[in-house]
């Protein structure tokens, strides 16, 4: 029997006995609180899975609740009695006796803020398994103890087990995708976490070499910035993204059978909730979206007398609208059939997924001369979802081939790397980061409310109406 066999088998034996799975939930809250067991232990993944299993056995959420909130304050009882029998001995014990950091941070931790440390103990990874066995060092009074351990494990236990026991009560609802659509979706979120590591983790090399051989900053490679070796590498992604648009273009008629293969794939993934999601991001790509964006983003800059970069607002906007639309009158690809209306226009290379990239990707670059570190690390994930799932959108929804949107994405990507390098052969403006995300935040809500949400049913409508039954 192989692990997969023994996996179902366990699932199915659990499911069946839900009492099992409360013990195993308990046991499990009360392993993640315990002084270094709880410091290894993967329990936070561990409960997310057994929240799920109790979703699927029809257990409720208040039994499921108690039996979290018990467990974790047994963990936390537990680490507590052993600090308090020990007492300051105990530094002197393995493991404590070669790390006394572990518990020299908790101690300080439980003098500076006494029964608080419990509750907010809980949420800090590194302190969370060793501040009850401080505050038992410390002889904090075991009934105080025993009433900021009871608050603090029922604040935690709902932020371990909502998320499981809800994604397994909607997991069987009609609405949800299945396994295959998870995956699909899955893939899409795994290329956008690559993205976000890949980006910062380049323009760090790129910042190290920079150190140590220095790349003059004159030229082509000019940067306002300091940073030559990015512009060199803009000026290279430009070249390669423009080359591997062309070669597509070329093997188009070589690619067409593995087009309607995958074309058939994304066909039979089509789902209500997945359709609606990926409308609203097709809708979001449209033409009439990405102008609103950009026409709030270009008034806004226009009244700070930002000329030079409201300069390459208005070039974006123009290579946006122009480009797409002449290749394909160039190319005149015929787009699939799979849907009864899909749009008048010829296929490649897909205008959604060149305008995407060019739009995001230079709000991208933009936002990330102007703000610091710490945001664009919160802002870079949202981007690039925004771009990797709104180009899937087009096959999976059946108005594009596949090659339509890697071809636009690549000529969308050599677009931002030359507008990348301009932007940085420019002074940066001077713009207030609050007001900036404001600005974006601003058109983007416009864009949702004025173009998204109106034209939602008639979207849906046109995109779900099928030209072949749907698997």
């Amino acid at each position: 029997m192989n692990f997969g066999e023994q996996y179902l088998e366990l699932r199915t034996w659990l499911i069946t006995h839900p009492e099992a799975i409360l013990v195993l939930v308990f046991t499990m809250a009360m392993v993640e609180a315990v002084a270094i067991i709880g410091a290894i232990v993967p329990g936070v993944a561990l409960l997310f899975v057994l929240s799920v299993l109790a979703a699927h056995a029809d257990i409720g959420f208040v039994p499921l609740l108690v039996a979290g909130v018990a467990g974790a304050m047994a963990g936390d009882g537990l680490s507590y009695a052993i600090g308090r029998y020990y007492q300051h001995r105990i530094e002197g014990i393995w493991p404590f006796r070669t790390h006394p950091q572990w518990l020299a941070g908790s101690e300080a931790f439980v003098e500076k803020h006494g029964g608080k440390s419990i509750i907010f103990g809980r949420f800090i990874g590194p302190l969370r398994a060793f501040v009850p066995m401080a505050a038992g060092i410390f002889r904090m009074p075991p009934l105080y103890f025993l009433w900021m351990n009871f608050l603090s494990a029922l604040a935690w236990a709902p932020f371990h087990l909502v998320p499981g026991w809800s994604f397994g009560q909607a997991v069987a609802h009609q609405w949800m995708p299945g396994r295959l659509q998870l995956l699909f979706l899955g893939g899409l979120l795994i290329v956008v976490a690559i993205l976000c590591w890949l980006l910062p983790a380049l323009e760090a090399r790129l910042d190290a070499r920079q150190l140590h051989t220095p790349r003059p900053n004159s030229g082509a490679n000019r940067a306002l910035d300091g940073m030559p070796q990015r512009q060199h590498l803009a000026r290279w992604t430009a070249a390669l993204a423009l080359a591997s648009f062309l070669l597509i273009a070329l093997c188009r008629p070589w690619l067409a059978p593995l087009d309607h293969l995958l074309a058939a794939d994304l066909f039979a993934l089509r789902q209500p909730a997945a359709d609606h999601l990926f409308v609203v991001l097709a809708t979001l790509g449209d033409r009439q979206s990405l102008l609103l964006f950009g026409a709030v983003l270009l008034g806004w800059l226009c009244l700070r007398r930002q000329w030079q970069t409201a300069g390459l607002v208005v070039l974006t906007a123009v290579a946006g609208l122009l480009l797409p639309e002449l290749l394909k009158l160039l190319f005149a690809v015929p787009r699939p059939t799979l849907v009864v209306s899909p749009p008048a226009s010829f296929s490649f290379p897909s205008g959604h997924a060149f305008s995407t990239v060019l739009v995001w990707g230079f709000l991208l670059v933009f936002l990330g001369r102007l703000l610091a570190p710490g945001w664009m690390t919160a802002i870079r994930p949202v981007l690039l979802g925004m771009m990797v799932f709104t180009i899937a959108s087009r096959p999976y929804l059946g108005v594009h081939w596949v090659s339509d949107v890697v071809a636009g994405g690549l000529l969308g990507l050599a677009a931002v790397a030359l507008l990348r390098w301009r932007w940085h052969q420019m002074p940066r403006p001077v713009l207030a980061p609050v007001e900036t995300l404001a600005v974006v935040v601003l058109a983007l809500t416009l864009s949702c409310v004025l173009v998204v949400w109106p034209q939602h049913d008639g979207a849906m409508a046109r995109h779900t109406a099928l030209a072949i039954p749907a698997p």
